[in-house]
């Protein structure tokens, strides 16, 4: 009997969608927060560009990392999705909803 060897076999390959990473990059020529794909940011660093593209398109120019991050882009936070999450949240003071406000 003869055994087919390990590096050999098919491999099953999961088929399910993987969610997109995503950090958040201020943009030295707007001063806002852009959201950027990890792989996008990665292939820019290792091309040596100095600048990669955002969500919503915009050519972002990293800032230093020593610089405050800047206001969020409104366009970025609607197309990843964030905008949607952040609106639920109701704040009206540390750690009071906004029913106990009334």
């Amino acid at each position: 009997m003869s055994v087919t060897p390990a590096s050999t076999r098919p491999v099953a390959v999961a088929t399910a969608p993987v969610e997109e990473q995503t950090v958040t990059v201020t943009c030295a020529r707007d001063s806002r927060s852009h959201v950027v794909a990890q792989a996008v940011l990665a292939d820019s660093l290792t091309a040596g560009t100095g600048h990669c593209t955002a969500l919503c398109g915009h050519v972002v120019l990293p800032a230093s990392l020593a610089s405050p991050p800047g206001d969020g882009c409104l366009l970025c936070a609607e197309t990843s999705g964030a905008g949607r999450r952040a609106r639920r949240r109701g704040r009206i003071g540390f750690g009071r909803s906004a029913r106990a406000a009334s």
